[in-house]
């Protein structure tokens, strides 16, 4: 995948995710202060941090090294999505719940990116 398309994948999951948090009243919502399910919920900005650093470190390897893959695309609009809520928030807005755990968009592209990335090695081992 050329750069520009894995930008333009990764930033559109990114603003959608974004125009959707914005149009999801209260009743609706949770506010994870902290990782998944809310641990770590009494140190927002150490998680805050964390998130930052780990999106750059995703960002720095797709754009400056080798790993454009859709499956990264998925993981960086979703952890830019969250990460800018973290620290312009404080908190992620979660509004798809299933079960007892709510969920975003951004949630989901990160599970999907982090699986495809999965499969994709375990398939390039099994070829070696």
């Amino acid at each position: 995948m050329r750069t520009v398309e894995f930008l333009a994948l990764s930033s559109s999951i990114a603003v959608a995710d974004c125009i959707i948090k914005s149009k999801i009243k209260e009743p609706l919502i949770t506010k994870n202060r902290g990782f998944a399910h809310n641990r770590l919920d009494s140190h927002q900005y150490i998680v805050a941090m964390i998130s930052a650093l780990m999106t750059a470190f995703i960002a720095k390897n797709a754009v400056f090294g080798n790993d454009r893959s859709v499956g990264s695309a998925l993981i960086l609009g979703g952890a830019l999505s969250n990460t800018y809520e973290r620290l312009f928030k404080g908190y992620v807005t979660d509004y798809i719940k299933i079960g007892s755990t709510v969920y975003n968009l951004s949630d989901f592209a990160i599970f999907a990116g982090a699986l495809m990335t999965a499969l994709k090695g375990i398939r390039e081992e099994k070829e070696v």
